[in-house]
């Protein structure tokens, strides 16, 4: 739910947050391994943005059929990493359409009697995503890896492979190699209500790209990245 204050809503994700689509079969799957084709999963993506629509520029609900929404008052810029094609993908999505990370359940490794075999939660993987210390300072030439990289890597299929030509989100590490400042402009609107959030600064990250074979560079927030993370 939406909460109205002095004329803005609250937006529910914030930049750096983790979340995917309320389809991913994470949600869902009771700790078992996803069944769906290794090409139907959504990826884990990170907000970089926020954006806020005016009710009165933006049609929200259908003309034709009442109290039918069609459209939501905030969408968030939101990145993932196309392992197929070594690039990191940026793409717009509503809020009604987002999930965040924390709810996914991830497979439970099982005994030989078929019993699940209880982890300490200090190593289960979503608490140990949530102490992750992201990346604050500028070190050029460290390396550094992306949130996301744990989470992905750590997805169990029942009848496929993860690793099939154009349906991996999996992340190489990245080299720092520059950082720049975010223009903070027209982020309001003419009555002073929310217009859109970005982050204040940007790091530069290298890798190898495989696919067009050559090196790539992409600025994306502090926040998205991490060190020392062991796969």
């Amino acid at each position: 739910m939406k909460i109205e204050r002095n004329n803005d809503i609250e937006n529910k994700f914030e930049i750096g947050d983790i979340v995917t689509l309320n389809s991913h079969p994470l949600f869902v799957n009771n700790f078992k391994k996803i069944s769906e084709f290794p090409g139907l999963v959504p990826p884990l993506m990170i907000v970089k943005e926020v954006f806020f629509e005016r009710k009165e520029n933006k049609k929200v609900f259908s003309s034709d059929i009442e109290n039918a929404q069609i459209a939501d008052l905030i969408k968030y810029n939101c990145v993932y990493f196309n392992a197929n094609k070594s690039e990191f993908c940026e793409k717009v999505i509503y809020e009604s359409f987002l999930r965040t990370y924390k709810e996914l359940k991830y497979y439970r490794v099982k005994d030989k009697e078929g019993n699940d075999i209880k982890i300490p939660k200090e190593k289960q993987l979503i608490p140990e995503v949530l102490n992750y210390n992201v990346l604050t300072d500028y070190n050029y030439g460290e390396v550094i890896q992306f949130k996301t990289k744990k989470l992905e890597h750590r997805k169990s299929y029942e009848n496929s492979f993860e690793k099939l030509p154009g349906i991996s989100y999996q992340t190489p590490n990245f080299i720092v190699s520059g950082l720049k400042k975010q223009t903070q402009e027209d982020l309001f609107y003419n009555n002073g209500g929310k217009k859109k959030i970005v982050p204040s600064k940007l790091l530069k990250v290298t890798w190898f790209n495989h696919f067009q074979n050559k090196m790539c560079e992409h600025f994306l927030p502090f926040c998205f990245f991490v060190k020392e993370l062991k796969i």
